[in-house]
């Protein structure tokens, strides 16, 4: 196949999306597809990149965060005449971004999710039970992310975004990926120092990440059935990863849902597909693979 990669963007996670995108590449052309990477910026395709997307058999959306992983780059691609891309389309890639929304779509589903606000550093406290978490309400990979232990805490909070405010679950916690509609082994995140923040996603050695997650298979079979709900839920398409937290008692709640999830070496989409037999080239063509029947059905044209 004739592949064309497109990575970058302008969100605070373009350093990651530019590695993923080089390691997808890498992979794909390890497959013997002709495959051509290119670092995308701004809202959405210039015309010569539209040209270009329409050329190609697949087009792998590698972006983290920001307007390529909200939906804008999707909707832009679909105007264009391009809907041979990987993942979500846009309304699903937009619900799965704006985190408050998603959890109600999920809580909906009957999925438990944590109590939450929505809240703005300029407005003090949030009326909260502390300690909570804070992150910002539209995002990814954890970016902005903190527990608010004391009042002191939420002076650290930058002024003007809006916050998604939710109940500290002191559990262990675990990421589904489902992929080809089926959802993959899970995987068990232990962090240095409780919090899966940004550094621990995408620094190594500082996260354990045990896959599958030692629990019994009863439990393993639960998660993997809570993350199909919740991208059922979203209504989602092709692949995507699914994070949950335990409460104190135990009890499994939803976090949220990333489209285009992170494929660099220390992501957990690759690691679960890997316990499940698929190497990483295999897991980048597979993931391929729908975008290129899409545009063999016509759903281009």
């Amino acid at each position: 196949m004739n592949i064309l990669v497109l990575c970058g963007g302008e969100s605070g996670e373009r350093e990651v999306s530019l590695r993923s995108g080089a390691r997808v590449c890498e992979a794909l052309r390890e497959r013997g597809h002709v495959v051509e990477l290119v670092d995308a910026r701004g809202e959405g395709p210039c015309e010569e990149l539209l040209a270009k997307c329409r050329m190609a058999d697949a087009v792998f959306l590698c972006f983290h965060g920001g307007d390529g992983e909200d939906g804008h780059w999707q909707a832009a691609l679909e105007r264009g005449g391009v809907f041979h891309y990987t993942g979500s389309g846009p309304a699903a890639s937009f619900l799965a971004m704006d985190k408050p929304r998603s959890k109600v779509c999920v809580r909906e589903a009957d999925v438990p999710v944590a109590d939450d606000v929505c809240w703005r550093a300029e407005k003090g406290l949030p009326p909260i039970e502390m300690p909570f978490v804070a992150k910002p309400a539209r995002g990814g990979s954890s970016v902005g992310l903190c527990v608010i232990r004391k009042g002191e805490d939420w002076e650290e909070v930058a002024e003007g975004e809006e916050m998604l405010c939710e109940h500290y679950l002191s559990g262990r916690e675990y990421s589904v990926g489902v992929l080809a509609g089926k959802a993959l082994p899970p995987v068990e995140i232990i962090p240095d120092g409780g919090i899966y923040d940004y550094a621990h996603k995408y620094m190594p050695n500082i996260t354990k990440e045990l896959c599958p997650a030692p629990l019994p298979p009863t439990r393993l079979a639960h998660l993997q059935d809570l993350a199909l709900i919740c991208f059922s839920a979203l209504g989602l398409r092709d692949f995507a990863r699914v994070d949950f937290k335990e409460d104190a008692q135990g009890r499994v709640h939803f976090l949220e849902a990333n489209t285009l999830p992170g494929m660099t070496k220390t992501s957990l989409l690759p690691l679960a597909a890997s316990r499940a037999g698929l190497d990483f080239s295999s897991l980048c063509e597979q993931m391929a693979m729908p975008a290129a029947q899409r545009r063999v059905a016509g759903l281009d044209k």
